[in-house]
């Protein structure tokens, strides 16, 4: 279940901080933070001038809740007990030079934090104190525990709402935006939901997030068992040729369908499993439905229409 809605959460000159995803379930809270910094605009010749000049940046900010010995090289993340003590949690992070597409500010930092079982709502710590970022405790509202356990469901079992297309569409590639979206910055525009399922594997969406004119997509591709076998070989095939690990994805406007190039992703497996995590952008249409054509042929998976509802209220 979406237990925030996303967007920026902490905006100071160090640091400006937004929530990507906020899932709650029985078993653990889920939250995807992307915390970026100011683009540092002083060219080579500036920077190697403020060094022999001893010009490090601001001050360290002071210390109440993380230990005096922790040193970090960015945003730790933790939780508030009842007591007002804090428990810092060990994530897993990716980072962004920040300079690669029009209209980034700064380098970015995105981690995946599992929390503890939360209901109702939760205090939130954040610390970067070695580029003078101060302690900050966010107060999030959570849904109860009754509703949790009410909307939470499998993804083998959860609906399943899909089309076959009655006509012939007509395909073409897509291409990658010219800026990327500030998806920190965003609101979620829906629920996840499970896109595509068969046998042994599924195709969820985990996330999508209206930022300005874009939908931000998080896409999951899990197969099991003989299915999870050849997913895997397709996807990590011998040799130097760059596969296309997981599901595929076009939007559908009219007859044309658009295949999405992944924005960035991963993929993993073991015996006899695979899993891969995709992430797309697309144009937001101009209607509060967003289709989708989705497939993945590799784990069995044949072409099936889905209208994804939207909103941002």
């Amino acid at each position: 279940m979406v237990a925030h809605r996303g967007g920026l959460v902490v905006e100071r000159p160090e640091l400006t901080v937004g929530i990507v995803r906020a899932v709650s379930r029985p078993d653990g809270l889920e939250l995807e933070l992307l915390a970026r910094r100011p683009l540092d605009r002083r060219d080579a010749v500036q920077r190697q001038a403020d060094i022999r000049a001893g010009v490090t940046g601001p001050p360290p900010a002071p210390r109440r809740l993380l230990p005096e010995y922790d040193e970090g090289l960015d945003l730790r993340v933790g939780w508030l007990d009842a007591d007002g003590r804090a428990h810092w949690e060990y994530g897993s992070w990716s980072s962004s030079s920040g300079d690669h597409f029009e209209g980034v500010e700064g380098p970015s930092f995105r981690t995946l934090i599992r929390f503890p079982p939360m209901f109702d709502r939760v205090s939130v710590a954040l610390a970067w104190p070695e580029i003078g970022f101060p302690e900050t405790v966010l107060e999030l509202p959570l849904p109860d525990r009754a509703t949790v356990e009410r909307e939470t469901v499998s993804i083998w079992e959860a609906p399943l709402r899909v089309r076959h297309p009655r006509v012939a569409l007509n395909h073409r590639d897509g291409t990658h935006p010219v800026e990327t979206p500030a998806v920190e910055a965003g609101r979620i525009a829906a629920a996840p939901q499970v896109l595509s399922r068969g046998g042994e594997a599924v195709v969820v969406l985990t996330s999508l997030t209206a930022a300005g004119r874009y939908l931000y997509l998080g896409v999951c591709s899990i197969a099991e068992g003989e299915q999870g076998e050849t997913a895997a070989a397709e996807a990590f095939p011998p040799g130097p040729e760059p596969a296309r690990p997981g599901a595929s994805i076009a939007v559908v406007t009219g007859q044309e369908a658009v295949w999405v190039p992944t924005f960035s992703g991963s993929a993993g497996g073991g015996d006899r499993s695979f899993r891969s995590e995709g992430e797309f952008v697309v144009a937001r249409p101009d209607t509060d439905v967003l289709t989708l054509l989705v497939t993945w042929p590799s784990a069995g998976l044949a072409e099936v229409l889905v209208d994804v509802p939207l909103t941002t209220a």
